[in-house]
């Protein structure tokens, strides 16, 4: 079976099993894969710009500005969740705009130093704005609704979960398989020879990055009214290096490589999460991925594959003459 057919087969058993699930699972199952869904959101629209290779450590923070947005915008003006959702997400592209006009100019760890620093400046904004986000106290936020009509239930607002992940997951697919995605593995690959081909080198870092900071917009809105409780320290600096970590244990290789990453430690860390014990899992994984899979669990199936393929060559052992 060609390799394009056999993937096409698997996410589309993927796919069929995510939609069962909430019949064979409990409410625990659809709330937790829900979450999952979200984390590959962001994930996966974290890779646009490391493609471009730049160090994006500050992905938490547009997530952030998409959650206030929609939720504030929800709660104080009655605002439909559809458009309160694409409200945050168009209001963190700009922002990424804004903040990637400037900054992409620098490269390595002074780019990764100034979205650390954003990171940082958002999450304090939120605490200390009271009036607007309530700060530290919290903010409540209502439950999504879709068509005029209010997701009450878990499932349901389990099944928006999926819907939003695979329009991200195939808007996502196909700029990286276009023109405009090979230019971006380009830039990574070789800025300098690119830009000497011709290549506008800061424009196309810059829409990475906004589109990017778009889709991570939309995980956090959805985020928001699917906890329905937003507190500014769970967008903080853990959180941002939590979504770098999807993509280097995933793999960054291949698009699906976020995917894998965020789906593998979402679930193997559900039961640390909120704990310290959080961290150290994260960092435990990311160093055996260092040492043993530097190419992401997605290289993994090629490993196992070339070692079932690999035979000890059988002889036998003739003495040496004598003499």
């Amino acid at each position: 079976m060609p390799s394009n057919a056999r993937a096409a087969t698997v996410f589309v058993a993927v796919v069929a099993l995510l939609i069962a699930l909430p019949f064979v699972g409990g409410d625990y199952y659809i709330y937790l894969f829900a979450l999952v869904f979200i984390n590959v959101i962001l994930a996966a629209s974290l890779r646009p710009s490391l493609t471009c290779g730049q160090l994006n450590i500050g992905h938490s923070a547009f997530m952030c500005i998409g959650a206030y947005t929609s939720a504030l915008l929800a709660k104080n003006l009655g605002v439909p969740f559809e458009i309160s959702l694409l409200c945050g997400a168009l209001l963190a592209a700009v922002v990424g705009l804004a903040i990637g006009y400037p900054s992409l100019r620098l490269r390595g760890v002074y780019f990764a130093m100034v979205t650390v620093a954003f990171v940082e400046a958002i999450r304090l904004i939120a605490s200390i704005w009271v009036p607007l986000t309530r700060g530290n106290a919290g903010l409540s936020v209502p439950k999504p609704s879709l068509l005029g009509m209010t997701l009450a239930t878990r499932t349901s607002q389990y099944y928006l979960a999926l819907v939003l992940m695979l329009i991200v997951l195939v808007i996502l697919y196909k700029l990286e398989r276009s023109r405009l995605g090979l230019v971006w593995k380009s830039i990574g690959m070789a800025e300098n020879l690119a830009q000497s081909l011709g290549v506008d080198i800061a424009n196309h870092k810059l829409l990475a990055f906004t589109l990017g900071c778009f889709f991570a917009g939309v995980g956090g809105a959805f985020y928001a009214h699917f906890i329905r409780f937003l507190f500014p320290p769970e967008f903080g600096f853990l959180l941002a290096t939590n979504i770098l970590v999807y993509n280097f244990v995933g793999g960054r290789g291949h698009f699906a490589g976020p995917v894998v990453g965020a789906v593998f430690l979402s679930l193997l860390s559900e039961p640390f999460r909120g704990s310290p014990y959080e961290t150290i899992f994260f960092s435990i994984v990311m160093l055996l991925t260092i040492l043993f899979l530097p190419g992401g669990l997605i290289t993994l199936p090629g490993k196992l594959a070339g070692l079932r393929r690999w035979r000890p060559t059988s002889g036998t052992y003739a003495p040496p003459a004598s003499a």
